[in-house]
């Protein structure tokens, strides 16, 4: 990494810029400014981890300890799979997408009975999931190699949602291969499916206590997908506006960051020089600096449209519809609105959904 950063830092220098960070906003062309960003990452940590740490209690009351350490920060209390076979999976998937509008299931059932998923496991299958688009026919096909978990059911629900939003767009504008696919919008609908199903995880577990466990998995998920990505995001702000740190100093950033956002309400004491050594685990900082605030973003918006099917769910289904098949060489915000939330870091926005996922883990427990 620290070689990698020199040499990136060059390149920046070289292209006329006076960092890193600065060249890929461009590089990327993005959508949204440097601070923007700031704003965000400033505006999740006030608002955000503060419902997050109270998810936390919850989850250490459940688990009956008096400190909530790192490795209580998992899902613990998911105790048995929520299917045995794949079809059972599919089965229940079909039923509680109807439930949530019958196009849903209807994608889902036609990709079943066409062979555009592949979802068990077998000897030699690639490991992973995910959905793709196949312009020509304009069908979107889902690979993914499970076994059987509550992950599992929840990344067929994700992968769904990127289906739908692929069909809804082959429909709406025909099969088409070249237009802008940015995550910030794709990751919408993907997150935006999971949080629609949310009420409906009880076709997978029937027990009351086995429901709201699932649901409190489901909210830590959305809780890791947006502050995970964001301070991965300052993380990398830092390090190309500082690129004379040493390794050490690298460290130190990573966990100081990390206790601001997902390890807030966790005791990592005696673990502060493994968990600042951690960040070498995730490719994105070698492979794809910069990658991943989408997803933080998406994850904002996807909990606005949970907001709105609490409050409306027809039209929310309705807009979420019309977002999926939008034109998608207009610009983010002008999707984003064609599907009923704003693309607005803002504090007044981040502290609604602050408040709103506050009244959900209520609501839940």
């Amino acid at each position: 990494m620290d070689e990698l950063v020199r040499l990136r830092h060059q390149i920046a220098v070289n292209a006329g810029f006076e960092n890193y960070r600065d060249y890929m906003f461009v590089a990327k062309n993005r959508e949204y400014s440097v601070q923007d960003c700031y704003d965000f990452h400033e505006n999740v940590e006030k608002h955000i981890i503060p419902a997050w740490n109270r998810l936390a209690e919850v989850f250490k009351s459940k688990l009956g300890v008096d400190t909530y350490r790192p490795w209580d920060n998992t899902a613990k209390l998911m105790k048995n799979p929520p299917y045995s076979e794949v079809s059972d999976l599919m089965d229940g998937v079909s039923e509680i997408l109807g439930k949530t509008d019958p196009y849903f299931a209807d994608r889902f059932d036609y990709m079943r009975e066409n062979g555009l998923l592949d979802l068990g496991d077998r000897k030699g299958k690639s490991p992973g999931g995910f959905c793709t688009a196949l312009p020509v026919s304009g069908d979107t096909f889902v690979f993914a190699n499970f076994s059987p978990s509550f992950f599992s059911l929840i990344a067929l629900i994700h992968e769904m949602g990127h289906a739908v939003n692929g069909y809804l767009e082959f429909s709406e504008h025909g099969p088409l291969e070249d237009y802008q696919h940015r995550m910030e919008i794709a990751e919408l609908y993907s997150h935006g499916m999971e949080l629609l199903l949310l009420d409906k995880l009880d076709r997978f577990y029937p027990e009351e206590e086995d429901f709201k466990s699932a649901q409190r998995e489901e909210l830590r998920r959305a809780f890791t997908m947006l502050y995970g990505p964001l301070s991965g995001d300052l993380f990398q702000h830092w390090m190309y506006t500082n690129p004379k740190h040493t390794a050490k100093e690298r460290d130190k950033k990573y966990f100081e960051i990390s206790k601001r956002y997902g390890l807030n309400p966790v005791d990592t004491t005696g673990f502060e020089e493994e968990i600042g050594m951690s960040w070498i685990g995730t490719l994105h900082y070698f492979e794809v600096p910069f990658y991943n605030i989408e997803y933080s973003i998406s994850m904002l918006g996807a909990l606005q449209l949970l907001e709105n099917y609490r409050n409306n769910p027809e039209q929310a289904i309705e807009s979420f519809k019309k977002g999926a098949g939008a034109d998608y060489n207009q610009s983010i915000a002008a999707v984003y609105e064609e599907t009923g939330v704003s693309f607005d870091f803002s504090e007044p926005v981040v502290k609604r959904m602050g408040e709103f996922l506050e009244k959900v883990i209520q609501d839940i427990h």
